[in-house]
């Protein structure tokens, strides 16, 4: 079953008042020209009000009231486009006509030189150019992201084991709303986002279970950060996930100054990584994951929580946010 979220716009009251003026013609005492009326008829008419454009009698009670009235509206949003940001990522990937394929069905890279991400014919996502959204008094039309749809099972995937495999951490960061323009599948126990196509070696996954983000090791599942605000609107989140050892940390905001954030214990040991990933799908959810994605960024090292936060303030500059 597939529920759709509708989220009703504001109300927009316009009053007009009209006027017209007339002038009285001075009274003449003495008609020129000896004319005079033959027959003259004048008429009262009884007060009335008017309702819905035509005339109705007075209501048995009659109130007359002066009102002031003042409103705060809401302004289009006037920002750099995704393309003008130059983040700290190693490698960067936006939605953006420029760089998704329709035909061959590849999101290739904004920074770094890297392989494209890759989607098979049925279960590639949709990129929606219209998208919109509201933060504050600021609206964003004609945005564009990647919607995965876990009705369609929507993922992609990237073998970046030459440039990253073996390494001992690193950190992902997403610009995302968790809702599919579509509607969220509420059936299916949870979602794919993030993590390797099988569970053998040193591995992290990430996936959505009710309002917060699980975490999976070789070693075990751990709840996350919660991300019911994101869940309940259009607007784009940011998320953080740095993994390695002896902990991984989890970030969920609006923007840098309204970070959650779950620390993880993941063991004592440094393992090298596997670097091949499937984004929208893990091979331990039993669903793909529903979500619109603007923007997505990997870092060659685990980014501190100050870190963390400048990132997401410079993304926010664009796709709006507490700041």
């Amino acid at each position: 079953m597939v529920v759709k979220q509708m989220k009703p716009g504001s109300t927009a009251i316009t009053a007009r008042a009209m006027t017209k003026a007339n002038v009285v013609p001075r009274q003449i005492r003495e008609l020129p020209g000896g004319l005079y009326p033959l027959h003259s008829a004048a008429f009262e008419m009884d007060e009335y009000r008017i309702m819905a454009g035509w005339p109705v009698p007075v209501p048995a009670y009659d109130i007359r009231t002066e009102t002031m009235m003042s409103a705060d509206g809401t302004v289009l949003a006037d920002r750099d486009p995704p393309t003008s940001l130059i983040t700290g990522a190693t490698f960067r990937w936006i939605a953006d006509t420029s760089y998704w394929d329709l035909t061959s069905l590849r999101w290739a890279p904004i920074q770094g030189q890297v392989s494209p991400w890759t989607a098979m014919p049925g279960s590639d996502p949709t990129l929606v150019t219209d998208y919109e959204y509201r933060i504050g008094d600021e609206r964003f039309t004609s945005m564009t992201c990647l919607n995965f749809d876990s009705d369609t099972a929507d993922f992609l995937s990237n073998d970046l084991n030459l440039v990253m495999g073996g390494s001992n951490g690193y950190t992902v960061i997403m610009v995302v709303s968790p809702n599919s323009v579509y509607g969220n599948n509420e059936d299916v126990p949870s979602n794919g986002l993030w993590g390797p196509p099988s569970t053998v070696d040193s591995w992290f996954s990430l996936k959505i279970q009710g309002n917060f983000l699980w975490l999976d090791t070789e070693d075990g599942t751990e709840k996350g950060v919660s991300i019911g605000t994101g869940q309940r609107g259009t607007a784009p989140m940011f998320l953080a996930v740095v993994v390695g050892r002896p902990q991984a940390s989890l970030y969920a905001a609006s923007g840098p100054s309204s970070m959650l954030t779950k620390r993880i214990p993941t063991g004592a040991a440094a393992r090298p990584l596997r670097a091949d990933f499937w984004l929208g799908r893990t091979a331990l959810s039993p669903a793909t994951a529903d979500m619109a994605l603007f923007d997505l960024g990997i870092y060659g090292d685990m980014l501190s929580a100050s870190q963390v936060a400048n990132e997401f303030a410079l993304l926010s500059g664009i796709y709006g946010g507490d700041t």
